[in-house]
């Protein structure tokens, strides 16, 4: 046998053993694909509609995202069924970052609306929690009451058939979730009225056709300022920047009282460890700039960041939280 056919046999049979090894593990080939990571542009799904809010969210951090990847990252809107359209493509993309996805606050709701295809937390590593921001409990100018307590009371002092209102753009909303939450923890009975539409549910609560309602800090600030609605409290245990003389429902009495809306950037599971730890890394210098920051807290919300672990607790504890309002409602998958 030639030199060169030994040397060459050799390296092969190196090389071989060096595959089986990292097959057996699964670690070598995540590792090679880390230290490269990214080399081509990278996919953004959201499962939501364009102009949503976590639309609007995504495409100011894709930008500085992209910058500091050294990569483009190209948002992609796949609304429809729930959400189920966009994860499922999330799901079977490959599981080397080249795609990866932001979810709203209506992901923990998914498993207690829908028979899903997947396990909405076993089956994708969060990256990171990108922002969080209160609702707005309003009601309409036509409600004698001022205060949430004068509300809650108003809402106790109705006989059955006269049930005070809430409405929300439909079931397993967070506008829902907000209004059941009030019903389970003050003892009211207001009857919930949902909605198709997000802007007929927002032209009834204006025009007075609904009792009360919850609604997002950037979209009911402005309504508020031209008398259209009458805020009394906001969902979160801190006050809205947008809104800083609307006290929490926690500092009005209910301290547990807590319902935000917030958006986390997501990979599917099995993702090298390397390449999300990366994604949080970029992610929490884009969230760190003026302008990012500028741009996300003037529309209400409050910027978040953090660890990997973090971002792990955050879904695993909102889960839980919406899992037990779920149970109490009487919540359950179509």
């Amino acid at each position: 046998m030639r030199r060169e056919d030994s040397l060459g046999r050799r390296r092969f049979l190196l090389g071989a053993a060096a595959a089986a090894a990292g097959a057996a593990t699964g670690l070598a080939a995540p590792a090679a694909h880390a230290d490269e990571y990214p080399s081509k542009p990278i996919r953004l799904i959201l499962p939501n509609s364009p102009g949503s809010s976590v639309d609007k969210v995504s495409r100011v951090l894709a930008t500085p995202l992209g910058m500091a990847l050294g990569q483009p990252v190209v948002v992609e809107n796949l609304p429809g069924s729930g959400g189920l359209i966009g994860m499922q493509q999330l799901l079977r993309a490959p599981k080397d970052g080249y795609t990866i996805g932001i979810v709203s606050s209506n992901y923990s709701v998914g498993p207690y609306l829908y028979d899903l295809p997947y396990d909405s937390l076993k089956d994708i590593t969060p990256v990171s929690i990108l922002v969080s921001g209160p609702f707005v409990l309003l009601v309409s100018p036509k409600i004698p009451a001022r205060t949430l307590a004068e509300f809650i009371a108003l809402a106790k002092s109705r006989p059955a058939d006269a049930t005070l209102t809430f409405g929300s753009p439909g079931v397993g909303t967070s506008f829902h979730l907000s209004g059941e939450l009030l019903n389970v923890t003050a003892g009211t009975r207001l009857l919930h009225v949902p909605y198709k539409m997000i802007n007929n549910y927002v032209t009834d609560l204006v025009g007075g056709q609904l009792d009360s309602g919850f609604l997002t800090a950037n979209v009911a600030a402005p309504l508020i300022k031209a008398g259209k609605l009458r805020p009394l409290a906001v969902t979160t245990p801190t006050r809205s920047r947008l809104l800083p003389d609307v006290p929490t429902i926690a500092e009005s009495g209910y301290p547990d009282f807590n319902v935000d809306g917030w958006q986390g950037l997501i990979v599917a599971a099995g993702t090298p460890r390397a390449i999300a730890e990366k994604l949080n890394a970029e992610m929490n210098r884009a969230l760190r700039m003026p302008d990012v920051v500028k741009v996300i807290e003037d529309d209400g919300h409050r910027i978040v960041g953090g660890s990997l672990a973090d971002a792990a607790d955050w879904f695993a504890r909102d889960f839980d939280r919406i899992g037990k309002l779920a149970k109490a409602i009487g919540l359950k998958p179509e």
